[in-house]
Order: structure tokens, then C-alpha cells, then sequence
């Protein structure tokens, strides 16, 4: 029973993730069919629609951007994505170890960052790929530390 909530919480996360992280979608379609031709403009004009050496985006926050819009940057790629690490085990239980959530994981984020590049709405970025992947690392540390609690819980409840 309460997997089927967890899978819906689970869609329901995804679909907000493919709104905003995608799309950028704020409610305001003009202004993400403007993006959409900025970014074909740019290809055209021989900007690359990806960054694959990592750690330059990142380097390129912290040197050239003002700290708050650095911080808002790297923490906009981290704490999106906290809860897959989180909802992936608790809605799919063949999926309760490490090694199966992070590879989930990278598929899902590797998704992501390939549909920025194909449908223009973005670029693939490395280090977008690298902060996403920490941040499901964080989300599965909760989801672990959860687990312990609850079976404290259990087991105090049943004594």
C-alpha cells in the first residue's frame, strides 16, 4: 500500500522536475519559447549546447559570477534533486541499495540534461550531471537514515 504512495509522490516529483529543470517553465510560455530561440541562435552562431570538461561551469560561478547568483546556481543543481535520491528507494524497493539508486539515478539526470541539448531548452553540462548526483547521494543518506529510524521505531513499538 504505501508503495503505490510513494510511487505517486514519486511521479508527481518527476513531473515537477521535468517542469522546471527542463522547461524552466514559470508559467510564462513566452518567455521559454524566447529561451528556445536564444539557444538555437547561439548554436547557429557556433556556441556549443554542452559543457564537458568538469568542473568549469562550477569554476566559472565561483571566479566571474557574483557570490549569491554563484550560490543560487550550485545550490539550484543540488537541492532539486535531494529527493530522487529519497523517493527513488522508497517507491521502488528492488532499488534499496547504493549502487541500483545512483545508477537510476544517472539515467534519469543523463535523460534530463540529453532533452535540454536536443530540444534547445539548455545545455548538457557536466557539472549540472556531477551536482545532480551529489545531490542524490544526499538523498539517499536521508532515505538510509530514515530507514534506521523508522526500525528503531518499530522495534520499540512491538517491545
Amino acid at each position: 500500500m504505501f508503495k503505490n504512495v510513494w510511487r505517486t509522490f514519486f511521479t508527481i516529483y518527476i513531473l515537477m522536475i521535468l517542469n522546471f529543470v527542463i522547461i524552466k517553465f514559470d508559467g510564462n510560455i513566452n518567455r521559454t519559447i524566447t529561451n528556445i530561440k536564444l539557444n538555437i541562435e547561439r548554436r547557429n552562431q557556433g556556441e556549443f549546447g554542452y559543457n564537458l570538461i568538469p568542473f568549469n561551469t562550477i569554476k566559472t560561478y565561483i571566479t566571474e559570477l557574483h557570490f549569491s547568483i554563484a550560490t543560487l546556481n550550485i545550490l539550484g543543481n543540488i537541492i532539486p534533486f535531494i529527493p530522487m535520491g529519497f523517493l527513488i528507494p522508497m517507491a521502488f524497493p528492488s532499488q534499496r541499495n547504493i549502487y541500483k539508486t545512483m545508477l537510476t539515478c544517472f539515467i534519469i539526470i543523463f535523460i534530463i540534461e540529453t532533452l535540454q541539448l536536443i530540444f534547445f531548452l539548455g545545455i548538457f553540462d557536466i557539472d549540472d550531471f556531477i551536482l545532480n548526483l551529489i545531490s542524490c547521494f544526499i538523498g539517499f543518506i536521508i532515505y538510509t537514515i530514515y530507514q534506521i529510524i523508522f526500525k528503531v521505531i518499530i522495534q520499540k513499538i512491538r517491545s
